[in-house]
Order: structure tokens, then sequence, then C-alpha cells
């Protein structure tokens, strides 16, 4: 059985993580992990032979938080740090079935909101990664906090019960239509580095010095010269939030000094979003025109589940398609609908973003519409 034990040092999480006989650690698959700094995870350095310390910023268990109310804002952060990392994971071919995918060993800083995960590169590991398990504890855990909007859970139960397997690029998509500035915080969609959660060391650093310049103290910059020469020298797969000076602490989430980057108001505000047209929907049978005024905009006949609800026809889908916009390109993806998505009448592979162009016919089952830009 592997023994876990947390405890804070100087403002910083440290995780022990006692192996078993039997099981082995990959030692280079560790150095390559631990030089990598993948944003979402733990810093691991092998202390023992069967014994990996991880190192990070201070924080409590997902378990713990989740005994707490949730806003949707926090709920859908936490969620879209979880596909974040796992894409991280894949891009760096890292397999998913390494995490520790158990909420009392997943941790959360309560003031900036940063979710950390423990990956435990063993030598051997049986089984499949059970990340749709570890979300669905997540969703069945969260307790709304009263607001207007108090539906956001039941209905992404309701889209995530839908999906055949884990698919990161579906939830991600999802949760751009329910907050899409979730989204661009994270995936760090700006024209300038703001510096937070940033995989480059050097716009962290740039960010807080300006931050320290503004008479805004933060204590979030190391204070040696070396140490300063060291952040801008890392490279850009840095990710700038776990600083190894040795067993230094990296006094990013101090306790004291909470630094209010993420409050649910301000997150927008890291964002400089290029400027988009947004192309609009001719329905035939209604006479209606639809501007399609979101990112991703999805239609279907399930009302509090779509941007535009199809009204009085039984063939089009709860979630039907989704138009997705990206700069002045435009694409229909077909969201494995019963009978299926059309361009001039031919049908489209589900799943797959199909283009648009002004003037396409677009049909939903038997429902027709004309796209226009």
């Amino acid at each position: 059985m592997i023994r876990y034990k947390e405890k804070a040092k100087d403002c910083q999480l440290l995780v022990r993580v006692k192996l078993p006989f039997g099981k082995a650690v990959n030692g280079n698959e560790l150095n390559l992990f631990a030089q990598k700094c993948i944003r979402g995870f733990l810093k691991p350095k092998l202390i023992k032979n069967n014994t990996i310390e991880y190192t990070g910023p201070i924080a409590v268990s997902l378990f713990e938080r989740l005994e707490k109310p949730i806003s949707k804002y926090d709920f859908f952060f936490l969620i879209e740090q979880i596909i974040d990392a796992t894409q991280k994971l894949q891009r760096n071919a890292f397999p998913w079935n390494k995490v520790v995918w158990d909420l009392r060993h997943a941790y959360i800083n309560e003031t900036t909101k940063e979710v950390q995960l423990l990956y435990l590169p063993l030598e051997e590991i049986s089984g499949s990664a059970d990340i749709s398990g570890f979300i669905e504890n997540i969703i069945y855990s969260a307790k709304p906090v009263d607001e207007r909007d108090t539906g956001f859970v039941s209905r992404f139960v309701y889209f995530f019960k839908g999906l055949p397997h884990y698919d990161p690029t579906k939830i991600e998509a999802y949760i751009a239509h329910e907050d899409r500035s979730i989204v661009n915080t994270i995936k760090r969609h700006t024209t300038g580095g703001s510096g937070f959660m940033t995989d480059k060391r050097k716009d962290y650093y740039d960010h807080y010095e300006q931050r320290n310049n503004d008479d805004e103290a933060t204590g979030l910059l190391p204070q040696s010269d070396e140490e300063d020469t060291a952040l801008l020298q890392e490279d850009n797969e840095a990710t700038g939030l776990l600083i190894d000076e040795g067993d230094e602490a990296t006094g990013l989430l101090n306790d004291d000094e909470a630094t209010g980057l993420l409050e649910d108001d301000e997150a927008t505000g890291l964002l400089v979003e290029e400027q988009v047209h947004y192309p609009t929907l001719y329905r035939i049978l209604t006479n209606e025109r639809i501007c399609v005024n979101k990112p991703v905009f999805r239609l279907g006949k399930e009302r509090s589940y779509v941007d535009y609800f199809v009204t009085n026809n039984n063939a089009v889908s709860r979630g039907h398609a989704d138009i997705i916009t990206r700069g002045n390109r435009y694409f229909v993806r077909d969201l494995n609908s019963k009978n299926k998505t059309y361009i001039n009448g031919q049908a489209i592979p589900p799943q797959c973003e199909c283009e648009l162009l002004d003037g396409s016919r677009l049909t939903l089952g038997n429902e027709e519409f004309i796209f226009n830009i």
C-alpha cells in the first residue's frame, strides 16, 4: 500500500510518498518529469529508493476544499485545470495512469485556486487512468454557493455523463461555453504575458517586478541577484510556479500575502482578446436571424443546455452541434447527433470540425439554416 504524508513548511507544501515493497521508481522518468516543470503538478525528488518527496505552493486537499461551498467560476476553474494538466501530460508523452487520481492526494491553494497533482513515475503500473471517476468525485462533492446560477453542476453532470469516454477537448469546449474567461486565463490566450499561471518564468518574473515597482508588495520575487538571474535564464518550458533553489520555499502562496490574482470579478482583466466578428444564422422555417455571438455556440433542443434552442423539431438532438469561431474562420462540429449535421446537403462526420463559408446551408437533422458572415 502506498503511504502519503503531507506537511506545510515555510509556505510550501511537502508531500512524501513511500512505496511498498516491490514497487520501483523509474529514475530517468522522474528526473525528466522534474526538469519539465509541468504546471499543475508538484515537483518530485527521489530521496530514498522507495520514497519520493514532492514540493509546491502551500495547499489543502481537494477533498477538504470541496467540503465548503463553491462558486460556478471556482468549480469550472478547478475542472479546467484538470483538463489542462492531462493535455500537458499528453503533449509531453507522460501517461495519465501514473497520476494519483484521488481527491485526498490532489491539492489546491485556496487563495490563488491553483491545483497541484501528483505524478508517480513507477516502473510498472497496471490499469487505466480513471480520470472520469476523479471528475465525477469532484462533481458529486461540489456544493454550490447561494447564487443566481445554481444549476451549473447539474448541467455539467448531464453533459459529462453523455461523453462515451474522457475527452479533454470536449470538456474544455463546454467550459468555454459556460465562461470563456476561465479557459483564456489558464491557456494564456493573450497578446502579452501577464505572468500569472504562465509557462515562462521570465513572464512571471517581469509581471511581479512591475507590481513591486507600483508599490504593491507581493513577496513573490526571489531576493538575491543570483536567483533573479536563474529565473531569467530558465527555458520557456519552465512553469515559473515552482522555483527549485534547494529546499527554499517559492513564497508564491504566502498565507499572509494573498495575491488576489484570481478573484472572480477580476479574472477577465488578464485577458486581451483579439477582435472577433461573429456570424449569423438565418432559420428558414421561422425567418429568425440568430447572432452566433460566442466563440463556441451550441445549437440543440435542450433549453437549459444550448445557446440557441431549436423549437418544434424532434429531429434535432438535445445538444446537436457547435459553431466555432476562430478569428475570421468558422467551423461546425456535430455532437454525435442522432440525425446528423449537413453542410450544403453533405453529412459531416461526428466530432469533426468542418468549415462554414458565407452562404453555406447548414442543416441539423431536417432543420435548415443559412450561414452568413
